[in-house]
Parts: structure tokens; C-alpha cells; sequence
């Protein structure tokens, strides 16, 4: 039996993805694809072709007829390419029928658009992007999101239209300049505020008069002497100090985490953020002292866009008009997932949201909701690639990130590795925006999450058709491998799996898979990853040496809004002393044929409009040709020996009797033989 084989060859976090990785990342990118052009390149399949021969010159001329356009050499590349100019600029359609045309061409081996190339904008112009390092590459765990940007700044590639992901936290502040609400040209849209009352009429964690409303600001959530006084608080440990006892400032926490996902870049102004062009939606759900879990998982269900009953503001609509596509949770409480959250979670991933939660900051297990399934959890890294101290840890945490650390050296001195991003300035109320800095120091896995929420985004801009699953699924497996050593002296043990809650991990360890998640986050590895096409190869069910079997690419794919624009097969391997010659090797639907019987591997590798690529094998084995006929005692048609069938003789006496009585009938007007 023949048997039909498809065996993917460009693996995740291989060779070829780091080889797509730098070919999509290098000093130059293309041009978006939709851009017009009066020039081609085409590879000829006869080397001897030279510019100003007279012969060379008609063959330019006559494909070009045969194309409907006019064509001239423009000059040699080498390779057997050359550069041909069109009388007019093309694009769309048009232009992928005169492509298409060419490469049908028996002359053309391969044709495609001669683009504009530019030098990648690998440097946003942020005031403080230079301090932002936990973006780019200078550190071990930094997340290389600025090779994303080269592909996709967080614009679907299908609707485009901004990917929209939902901070469920403190709420935002509208004012600051790195945000700005989108009506203004800023990255917030309209959200809502779900911070409830504390009991009827007592809005004391809402700190702004009144529950449920479409108002997403945050006032503050600072814990006066006052408030620790309040019932309200009693035995929930809300202030600071070791009995929690003392007052707290406002932490701006919401704005802090949308300004890590997404404060407006390249303006010229103060941060970078992750995802660049992605627009957040702002849910507040925390006040002073936290929130309550209904009213984060009613703040979930609108934030993906799903309907919720009241009490939703009078007039408001129960169904949220921008749905989000990434919901980061930087918030959480110990112990295992509730059931609660299990439900909502589920109905999300249905809906092909991803979830982000951070991992928690206490050095124990995994707390909730980053421990429920279907949620990316993500820990928090030091600059070098180890678990920073505070992290919590284990087999839930998908992934980790930077999380900030500070590498104090004495009093006073700046947090060297704070992750700088948008706040404000008031210790209660709000006063005016900033940043935050190395002396006004920014850390957590609050801080870590929103750095994944950012790479998950930019990977469904790129491809938008990725279901909750396989978007994670991508940011696991481009994860970089964490390292097995660290610079700090004394060396740091190797983390473990927490026993039980109260096996604290408060140090830095080095982090292992399974442990701290699959690995280090690259934003760029990963969106490369989720850009490339997907190639498939089929062939003939049934293949006989010395005959012509099919090969069949045209089942790949690009990703949304992008094509395969040349296909590339070849021989890999065939048995000892046998060959297998192509056809049409230039094509999605090609022929083999096999001189020998055997097994034999065929490749096709494909390119899309992005230059991205990959490749199939295919796998095909050949039975030997049937053996011509040498007479004998066979039972065929054609055999003169004896058997179980008129032999040729006898049909020719037959006919020749046939022949006869006709001849008779109208000899004699008599049918019957006498």
C-alpha cells in the first residue's frame, strides 16, 4: 500500500523560526503589501540571459505581451533575477493577474512585486523609551517587543481596527498624556466602573459617591487612618506596615498597568507601551482595599462584550459596543480557583478572548484567578532571567516576564531595574500625571501580566483567525529558555515546585520549565511565530515507479489578510541510485516521477507577501511497474494458446461465416443455409 504522508518541518523555536524571526526583523522591512509598483522581479530559468541581447530583449517583450503589459529589462541582480519596469504603477488585483501570468510563463521560474523597503522604526521617539529596557534587548529578560513592532503595532491585519485589550483594576486616568481618551486621539475608550457598595448607601472602597457606573476615573484608592477605623475594613488587613495598620497612598495601579499595555508611542512624549497601537479599555473593579470577586467577574463578562443584567447605570447599555479581545488581571487572592471564575473564564476562552493574570507577589503558589484554567499566568523575572524574590511560582504559570527589581545598594539609592510607565503624582487624590522612575519605582507581577496581555495582542493583530488556546499556546512555545546560572553572588538555588502555602520561595532562584512557566516571553518570537504561513503538502494515493504522480500545496495558507505568492518543491531524499524528477516545481499543484520503486521525500516550501515562509514534507512511496507480457498459457484476450475463451482463429471463422451466409442471402434471396 502506498502510503500519503504530511510531516510539518519548520518547528516552533527552531532554527527556521529564528531564521523567519531575523528575516522579518532585520535593518529593513517590507513595505505594507498594498503598495504600488512599476517594477517586478523575475527569475528566469535559463541562466544565459543577459541584458541587451537582442534574443533576451523579445523574450522580456513577449512575456509581457503574454502578461498585457509592457515590459523592459531594467538591470541584472544576479542569480538569473533581473529587476523589469512596467509602463504604469500596479497594485491589487491588477496586479496579481499580471503576476500570475508571468509566473505561468514557461521562461519564469519566479515573479514577485520589486517593494519599497524601509528602515525599521526600532526606536520609538518616547522621551523615556531609552530607560524603558524591559521592552528591548539589552537584558536577559527583557521581551524584545520592539521586533514586533517591525511586523504589527496592534492593527488587525484583517479588520484594521485596533486590537482592544481590557485592564480590570483601579481604573485609569483620563488626563494623562500618554493615554488620553481615543475620541481625543488617546489609546482609552469608554469603559465602566464596577466598584459596588460596600453594603446599601456605604460607598466607602468606591471612594466616588455612588456604585456601578459609566465613569471608569480613578479617584484614589489611598487608606486613610479614618478608613482603618471604618467597619467597613475590619479584619481585612487593607493598611500598610506588619500589622496592617498604617496608612497607604494612591497606588494608580489601573494606570500604571494601561500605561505598560499601551501609553501612546512614538509621540514624542514620555513612555513607550508594549503594544503600541492597541486601544484599552478601562474597567474599574478595585477601590480602596481591593474589590469584590462579582464585581470583577460582572466586569469580565462586559469587558468581552457579553450581555449582563442590571444594575448597569439607567440607560446604559447592557452589552459593551467596544468587546475586548485580551482581559489583563494584575489583582487576585490565594488559594485555588474559584468556581466562580472557572464559569466566566470558560465563556471567554469559548469566545476567543484571552485571559492574562499576574502569578501574585508573595512567593508561594500560584493565587486566583492566574491558577484557574485557560488563563495565561504569568511570574515576574529579574533583569537576568531569574525569578525575582517576591514571585509566586508553579506548574499554573504559563509564562514570565520582567517583573522589576531593584538591586539595592544602599539607602536611598535609585531601583535599577524599575519598569517605567504612566501614573500620577497625588498620594491621595489625584493631582497631575507623571511617571514613575527609579526613585519612584514601579515592580510586581501586576507589572510582569501586562507585558503578556501586550504580546497577546500584538499576536492576534497578526493573526487575527487565532483562537484563545493557540494564541497562548504561541507565547509558550517562542518563549525563550530560561538560564541556568545567575551573576549573583552567592549563586541562588534552584526554585521548586511550592509544597503547600506555606512553602515560601522569598529569594531569587533559577527558574526551570513547568516551574516559572514555559520561559521568557519574546513578543517578537512570538508574533513571528503566529505570522507565518502554514504550508501542506498532499500527493497521489497510489504512485508507480516510472509514472507521473501529482503533488498538491495549494491547501496552505497565509495568515489573514496576507497570500502565498510562490511555492518551491524539491527532492529530499530518494532511495540508492533512483531519481525523482519534478515538474512544474514552481507551482502549487506539481508531478513527480519516480524511476524505482522505493520510498521517496518530497518538500515544497512556501513564501507569503511578507516574505515570511515554511515548509512540508511530503512522503511517497513508489511501487515497481507492472511486468509486460510474455505469452504463454495467460487467459488475456490477445493469448493463441488454449482456455476459457474464444481464441483469435476462432473469431476469424466466425467472422468469416458471418460473412458467407450474407453473401448467400443476396445471392440466392434465401436466409437459411442449406
Amino acid at each position: 500500500m502506498n502510503i500519503t504522508r504530511i510531516a510539518r518541518i519548520c518547528r516552533p523555536a527552531s532554527a527556521a523560526l529564528l531564521a523567519t524571526l531575523a528575516l522579518c526583523c532585520s535593518g529593513l522591512a517590507q513595505a505594507a503589501p498594498a503598495e504600488p509598483t512599476d517594477r517586478i522581479i523575475v527569475q528566469w530559468r535559463s541562466a544565459s540571459q543577459n541584458v541587451g541581447d537582442a534574443q533576451f530583449d523579445s523574450q522580456v517583450r513577449a512575456s509581457g505581451r503574454r502578461a498585457g503589459v509592457a515590459l523592459r529589462a531594467h538591470h541584472a541582480l544576479g542569480g538569473n533575477l533581473h529587476v523589469l519596469q512596467l509602463d504604469a504603477s500596479s497594485q491589487g488585483a491588477a496586479l496579481d493577474q499580471i503576476l500570475a501570468t508571468l509566473r505561468s510563463d514557461p521562461q519564469v521560474a519566479l515573479a514577485v512585486p520589486d517593494r519599497r523597503v524601509r528602515t525599521h522604526l526600532t526606536t520609538p521617539g518616547d522621551s523615556l523609551y531609552a530607560k524603558q529596557w524591559y521592552l528591548q534587548a539589552q537584558e536577559i529578560a527583557a521581551i524584545r517587543a520592539n521586533s514586533a513592532w517591525d511586523f504589527t503595532k496592534g492593527i488587525g491585519a484583517v479588520s484594521g481596527t485596533p486590537v482592544v485589550v481590557a485592564v480590570l483594576d483601579t481604573g485609569v486616568r483620563f488626563d494623562h498624556p500618554d493615554l488620553r481618551r481615543a475620541a481625543s486621539g488617546g489609546k482609552l475608550l469608554p469603559g465602566y466602573d464596577f466598584v459596588s457598595a460596600d453594603k446599601p448607601g456605604n460607598f466607602t472602597s468606591a471612594n466616588d459617591g455612588d456604585g456601578w457606573d459609566t465613569d471608569p476615573s480613578d479617584p484614589g484608592d489611598f487608606i486613610s487612618a479614618a478608613d482603618l477605623a471604618n467597619p467597613v475594613y475590619a479584619g481585612k488587613k487593607c493598611g500598610a506596615g506588619t500589622n496592617n495598620d498604617q496608612p497607604t497612598s494612591s497606588s494608580w495601579h489601573g494606570t500604571r498597568v494601561s500605561g505598560m499595555i499601551g501609553a501612546d508611542t512614538n509621540n514624542g512624549v514620555g513612555v513607550a507601551g508594549a503594544a503600541y497601537n492597541v486601544r484599552i479599555l478601562p474597567v474599574r473593579v478595585l477601590g480602596k482595599c481591593g474589590g469584590y470577586d462579582s464585581d470583577v467577574i460582572a466586569g469580565m463578562y462586559w469587558a468581552a462584550g457579553l450581555s449582563i443584567p442590571p444594575p448597569l447605570l439607567a440607560g446604559t447599555p447592557a452589552t459593551n459596543s467596544n468587546p475586548a479581545q485580551v482581559i489583563n488581571l494584575s489583582l487576585g487572592g490565594v488559594g485555588s480557583c474559584p468556581a466562580a471564575y472557572n464559569a466566566v473564564i470558560q465563556d471567554l476562552t469559548n469566545k476567543g478572548i484571552v485571559v492574562v493574570a499576574s502569578a501574585g507577589n508573595e512567593g508561594g503558589p500560584v493565587d486566583a484567578p492566574a491558577n484557574c484554567a485557560g488563563v495565561l499566568g504569568v511570574g515576574g523575572l529579574r533583569q537576568i532571567g531569574t525569578k525575582v524574590g517576591y514571585s509566586n511560582l508553579g506548574t499554573e504559570v504559563g509564562i514570565s516576564a520582567p517583573a522589576g527589581n531593584c538591586v539595592l545598594i544602599g539607602a536611598g539609592d535609585p531601583c535599577l531595574f524599575s519598569l517605567d510607565t504612566t501614573t500620577d503624582s497625588g498620594s491621595t487624590i489625584p493631582v497631575g500625571p507623571t511617571y514613575t522612575d527609579q526613585y519612584r519605582n514601579n515592580v510586581g507581577t501586576s507589572f510582569s501580566a501586562p507585558l503578556a496581555a501586550a504580546a497577546a495582542g500584538l499576536v492576534m493583530a497578526a493573526n487575527p483567525v487565532l483562537s484563545a488556546s493557540q494564541v497562548i499556546a504561541r507565547l509558550k512555545v517562542s518563549a525563550r529558555a530560561f538560564p541556568t546560572t545567575s551573576t549573583t553572588t552567592p549563586a541562588p538555588p534552584a526554585c521548586h515546585l511550592p509544597v503547600d502555602s506555606k512553602d515560601i520561595q522569598g529569594s531569587e532562584c533559577i527558574c526551570a520549565a513547568g516551574i516559572c512557566g514555559a520561559g521568557m516571553l519574546d513578543v517578537g518570537a512570538a508574533v513571528a511565530l503566529a505570522a507565518k504561513p502554514t504550508a501542506v503538502a498532499t500527493g497521489a494515493s497510489a504512485v508507480i515507479a516510472g509514472q507521473s504522480a501529482a503533488l498538491d500545496a495549494s491547501g496552505s495558507t497565509a495568515v489573514a489578510g496576507h497570500k502565498v505568492v510562490t511555492y518551491v518543491w524539491s527532492v529530499v531524499s530518494s532511495p540508492a541510485g533512483a531519481t525523482a524528477t519534478l515538474s512544474n516545481g514552481s507551482s502549487a499543484k506539481a508531478s513527480v516521477v519516480m524511476s524505482q520503486a522505493g520510498s521517496y521525500t518530497l518538500r515544497v516550501t512556501i513564501t507569503d507577501d511578507y516574505a515570511l515562509t515554511d515548509a512540508a514534507d511530503l512522503t511517497l512511496t513508489a511501487s515497481a511497474a507492472p511486468a509486460p507480457s510474455t505469452g504463454g498459457s495467460s487467459s488475456s484476450s490477445n493469448n493463441s494458446g488454449g482456455g476459457g475463451r474464444f481464441s483469435s482463429w476462432l473469431l476469424l471463422l466466425l467472422t468469416g461465416l458471418i460473412v458467407l451466409r450474407s453473401w448467400r442471402s443476396l445471392r440466392y434471396g434465401n436466409s437459411s443455409w442449406t
